[in-house]
């Protein structure tokens, strides 16, 4: 596998990973989440999905940067 396919597969990947994380963020600014470290009252963008969905973005933008120097 050359690393262009290589990173196509990496997008792919990371792409889903984003929209996932995005989507359990979503549960916890919907109040349906009951795994998240957020209490009723405190704000949801200090919560772990968040982090996670914003370190999900930042890696898949690299990622595509990545490709299009490809």
């Amino acid at each position: 596998m050359d690393l262009q396919n290589t990173l196509y597969v990496l997008n792919v990947v990371l792409g889903l990973g984003t929209i996932y994380a995005w989507y359990q963020f979503y549960k916890v600014v919907a109040n349906k989440c009951d795994t998240c470290s957020v209490g009723l009252h405190e704000n949801p963008f200090k919560s772990k999905c968040f982090t996670g969905a914003v370190f999900f973005t930042l890696s898949f933008a690299l990622a595509i940067y990545a490709l299009i120097l490809v």
